[in-house]
């Protein structure tokens, strides 16, 4: 399904029809065989927050450099579904939204190679990028998402797990949206992730 773009804004007053979304992955890159094992996305629809998250089983031992940062173990992965077996949930809970991520070229890189592997068609991804927006709209001392959640005074989880980074960079979207309408900035025209 082809949307037109032009009907693919956000209201930085009131942002709508967001999904935020953070994946861990057992390395830096899919294209070197790195795999997803756990992603969350929240959604807030009419103000019904709805959540989705699940552990992904990669089908190998995780490198134990990895584990050191999301704190995720392969006893804790052993008996989650592949990504094959949620990947149509995935698409599915995206939907029409606009998802919103911090890097979202390493995490939109990782979801639309599982899904291709899937052998799921994946139409365009229309997103934004809040680790873009904060290096191009503001000056904070560090762009990393826990740097910015301190400096406007959010509370971070330091677990460093997919759902509590979904949570805190729903708090800085909340922030830097309604302060880019202050410097009158009032659309923000969403970016194109092209999977091909």
């Amino acid at each position: 399904m082809k949307y037109d773009y032009k009907e693919k804004f956000i209201y930085t007053k009131n942002p709508q029809n967001l999904v935020f979304l953070d994946i861990e992955t057992t390395g830096l890159d899919p294209l070197k065989g790195a795999k997803i094992i756990e992603i969350a996305m929240l959604k807030d629809i009419t103000g019904n927050e709805e959540r989705y998250e699940s552990f992904v089983n990669p089908e190998f031992l995780i490198p134990e450099e990895c584990s050191k940062i999301h704190c995720i173990y392969d006893d804790m992965v052993k008996d989650a579904p592949l990504f094959k077996d949620i990947a149509k949930d995935v698409i599915s809970f995206i939907g029409d939204g606009i998802v919103v991520c911090h890097n979202a070229s390493f995490d939109l890189l990782f979801v639309c190679n599982e899904v291709a592997q899937a052998g799921i068609f994946l139409k365009e991804i229309f997103y934004v990028d809040t680790l873009k927006l904060a290096r191009q709209y503001f000056n904070f001392e560090s762009n990393r998402l826990a740097s910015i959640a301190n400096a406007i005074g959010v509370k971070v989880d330091l677990s460093h797990r997919a759902m509590a980074d979904v949570v805190t960079m729903k708090a800085v979207a909340k922030y830097i949206f309604p302060n880019m309408y202050r410097k009158d900035i009032d659309i923000v025209k969403p970016l194109v992730y092209d999977h091909k």
